[in-house]
């Protein structure tokens, strides 16, 4: 993983923005409560304060938990059910409304796909000439810039994340949307941010647009199949034309 916590970093790091008294609690007089958010890629989640507790889990820039308290430099979060920590230098707390937390939740809710990166569609779906070796495209090809962010289109758990042949740097999630099974494929990149059995939210950064593998420009690759990956060269096999769902 490009971004990894050491040690030495977080001995480095200046923790603040957290009140002595913090426990978590709705907040009688303002009817608040108060949540984190999640500041670096690859976040480790373990059991207790320390680095000696277990990993059980990792969290990427940009998720939120609620905020259950902090012992020393870590700071305890609801997370699955449980209450687990995480390093304090790494979230930010702030205060959330009780209609505010609601209205968030419920927007979270959604299991849709989204678009992944940013840029215009550059090769589409279905036939193809046969010129880079597969008479039949997978997926649709987004142009960005190297480094542009690649977000994973629906809630899940990474199965892949690997550099391997044509796909160069190359991440797959399996997810459950509206009671189908579905396998997304982010292709080519320059970095991937997340690891296998890594269970990750709508939007969540996975890895940067790039050019490994069989490409010829920066480029995002992306696949959508329905239940598990099966590759094809010459058909649709049981990839749906993404396009078709964003």
């Amino acid at each position: 993983m490009k971004r990894t916590i050491t040690t030495l970093a977080m001995s480095a790091l200046v923790v603040s923005g957290f009140a002595a008294t913090g426990t978590g609690k709705v907040d009688a007089a303002t009817k608040s409560t108060y949540k984190v958010k999640i500041k670096a890629d690859g976040l480790r989640v373990r059991t207790g304060p320390s680095l000696k507790y277990r990993i059980v889990d990792g969290v990427n820039s940009g998720q939120t938990f609620k905020y259950l308290g902090h012992r020393g430099n870590w700071t305890k979060i609801l997370h699955k059910g449980h209450k687990r920590y995480v390093y304090s230098g790494y979230v930010k707390k702030y205060r959330v409304s009780g209609h505010t937390a609601k209205k968030a939740s419920f927007s979270t809710s959604s299991n849709g796909f989204s678009r992944p990166t940013s840029g215009p569609v550059t090769q589409g779906y279905g036939k193809t000439s046969g010129i880079f070796g597969y008479t039949f495209h997978n997926g649709v090809d987004f142009g960005a810039p190297i480094g542009t962010p690649v977000r994973a289109a629906a809630a899940g758990k990474v199965v892949t994340s690997s550099y391997q042949g044509a796909y160069g740097n190359h991440v797959m999630v399996k997810h459950k949307v509206h009671g189908i099974s579905y396998t997304t494929v982010y292709a080519h990149l320059s970095k991937r941010s997340v690891f296998v059995g890594q269970t990750i939210p709508k939007g969540a950064t996975i890895g940067a647009v790039g050019s490994t593998g069989n490409s010829t420009g920066a480029h995002l690759h992306f696949e959508i199949h329905r239940g598990n990956y099966v590759y094809s060269g010459t058909s649709a096999a049981n990839s749906v034309n993404p396009l078709a769902f964003l």
